[in-house]
């Protein structure tokens, strides 16, 4: 006696139970067709699902067992009901301790799944946005210009500077905007590298960005401050394709005439030191394609 087991892909376990069956039978033939087609034997299927009897007779079909049937004609075999109870020596090869999972139920645990693992998430930088806001809350306190700021108000001005100081407060020797954080000037870099770097958003755009850090913070001209930041984010230049309009096409580069009128230049940079030099400029006519190596340093 010989055993073949396929598992079924997802799509196939939301087969109904016939077509289940007919996909064994296909995949038993299909497995072992070398064999079954050298055969001039009638090969008698023992099954327990009595209604695949009928597609062995005139019967109108849908389209997927009319192309298994066209597989199985290629076949000389006859399909024979047998039940569980007289079919044991492949009963027993099938009802194995560990397939006792039913099929809905596995559907159910496919369905719920973990797909952020606690291991890859940055939890340090979740939680450090607690520690972020006290941060600048301390800095605010000693900051001389947030100081400024906290005299200009004592003194019941209306602007300081180009800022308007009609929905500035002071709450507890802290300044702050529509209940909104000020951040000094020294913390602006600092506050968007932990918010926009952290790989638990992993470099979010500009829009989200500044809703994020609007939530929280305030300082002049914070949005400037975060395009900037953004733009001459490294990482960002190299994964996003910028979709500005006003983008102009790329020209090509001009085919040389004349040896060594038109020039290229690369670096072979962090080389072992040898003799003061770990730096080689190359320098290629794009004409003849010619090259001299320069050592630096």
């Amino acid at each position: 006696m010989i055993f073949y087991s396929k598992s079924m892909i997802f799509a196939e376990i939301n087969y109904h139970i016939y077509d289940k069956k007919l996909l064994v039978i296909i995949q038993c033939f299909e497995h072992w067709r070398l064999k079954l087609k050298c055969t001039e034997l009638l090969i008698q299927m023992f099954i327990d699902h009595q209604t695949l009897k009928i597609f062995m007779k005139n019967k109108q079909l849908s389209r997927w067992q009319v192309n298994y049937l066209n597989i199985l004609s290629k076949f000389n075999f006859q399909i024979i009901f047998r039940s569980d109870k007289m079919n044991t020596k492949v009963d027993a090869l099938i009802r194995m301790l560990l397939a006792n999972i039913s099929e809905s139920a596995q559907r159910l645990e496919d369905h719920f799944q973990t797909i952020l693992i606690f291991d890859r998430v940055d939890v340090l930088s979740i939680e450090s946005k607690a520690n972020l806001y006290q941060r600048v809350w301390m800095i605010n306190q000693t900051d001389e210009l947030c100081s400024e700021y906290r005299q200009a108000m004592n003194e019941n001005k209306l602007k300081f500077h180009i800022t308007k100081l009609k929905n500035c407060e002071i709450i507890d020797d802290v300044l702050f905007r529509k209940d909104l954080l000020w951040v000094s000037e020294n913390m602006h870099t600092k506050l968007l590298q932990e918010v926009h770097d952290q790989s638990s958003i992993f470099h979010f755009d500009n829009r989200r960005i500044i809703d994020l850090v609007q939530h929280f913070y305030y300082w002049s001209d914070h949005r400037a401050a975060i395009w900037r930041y953004i733009r001459n984010c490294h990482a960002c230049q190299r994964s996003k394709v910028s979709r500005n309009s006003i983008n102009e096409l790329h020209h090509s580069l001009s085919i040389s005439q004349k040896r060594w009128k038109d020039i290229a230049m690369n670096f072979i940079t962090e080389l072992s030191l040898s003799e003061g030099y770990n730096v080689i400029c190359i320098i290629i006519c794009c004409f003849i394609k010619e090259r001299h190596y320069v050592l630096c340093h």
